[in-house]
């Protein structure tokens, strides 16, 4: 049996897999490619185990709840210890992974279940979870949000599922030269020396843009569809509350959670923070790009560019 070891740095941060079984790890974690490293020396901020037996997939210690994350189930257990279990289901109520953490997430052990997708599957959201609460503990955020890359900086469209964020970065990239999306679903955010940097990471939606990058940020812009496109800075207060709002976080977790709110709140003291009432348009586009960088818009016609 030949057991491997994968090793990736997502956002400044090492972390390794460990596979116990006879496995080729990295036909579960195709996204995670860019961000491979070999055999790295630097302080893991959390290793995960993987193994057929390692973890059941029965309920155990006190239930916190059932969520619902994207439409797959994520059953939530707090155990003696301070740590948790997590069995996780795809979005056809399949049991696709059971994850057992300790209490700060540095140390995880997970099983995958079925065929090799949704083993796959159950992976990369142990991941994700993992990245999020391990990752809390040293100043990074997960957030939900999609991307642009402009001009050396990171412009992140916030909002609930479905308010456009994709959307508006597709009209910056259509309307605004230069542009490109550094990520599409969840980038991650720390502060580097007193700078808040946006990173990309595995986790990118749909969309591919699992890139291995970082630049500072440049701006938030809090979307809502609207019938006219009217742009408004909050004040630091609302900024901090948009932020952490868009977050990955654990109310009920008082340790990663006040993690949370101290990164998020030393970032919206640094970073402005807007409200976009806005249509899907090239308007919307101009306002947000103008209050967010302080250009002027030059129109161009996207249609002939």
């Amino acid at each position: 049996m030949n057991k491997q070891d994968l090793s990736f740095c997502i956002a400044g941060a090492y972390l390794r897999v460990h596979f116990l079984d006879d496995v080729d790890g990295r036909r579960y974690l195709e996204t995670y490619a860019p961000f491979y490293v070999k055999e790295t020396k630097e302080n893991l901020m959390f290793t995960m185990t993987v193994g057929d037996g390692l973890v059941n997939d029965e309920p155990e210690g006190s239930e916190v709840g059932q969520f619902d994350c994207g439409g797959n189930n994520h059953g939530v257990y707090l155990l003696p210890n301070g740590g948790y279990k997590m069995i996780i289901s795809n979005l056809n109520g399949e049991k696709a992974c059971a994850l057992q953490t300790n209490a700060n997430f540095s140390d995880c052990q997970i099983s995958l279940f079925g065929n090799l997708l949704n083993r796959a599957f159950g992976l990369n959201n142990a991941m994700m979870v993992a990245f999020a609460f391990a990752g809390a503990h040293h100043s990074i955020l997960l957030m939900h949000s999609s991307v642009a890359l402009h001009d050396g900086r990171g412009y992140l469209f916030l909002g609930k599922s479905g308010t456009g964020k994709s959307t508006h970065n597709d009209l910056w990239n259509k309307y605004i030269p230069g542009t490109e999306i550094l990520n599409d679903d969840n980038p991650a955010i720390r502060v580097v020396d007193g700078k808040p940097f946006v990173y990309g990471t595995p986790w990118s939606g749909k969309r591919n843009f699992y890139r291995q990058l970082s630049v500072p940020i440049g701006a938030y812009v809090r979307l809502e569809q609207a019938p006219e496109n009217i742009i408004e800075k909050e004040h630091k207060l609302q900024g901090f509350a948009t932020i952490l709002s868009s977050c990955s976080t654990m109310i009920w977790d008082k340790s990663s959670y006040n993690a949370i709110c101290d990164t998020a709140s030393a970032v919206a003291s640094i970073v402005p923070v807007f409200h976009l009432k806005n249509r899907p348009d090239e308007e919307a586009a101009k306002i947000s790009f103008e209050a967010c960088t302080g250009k002027k818009y030059v129109f161009i016609n996207a249609d002939k560019a």
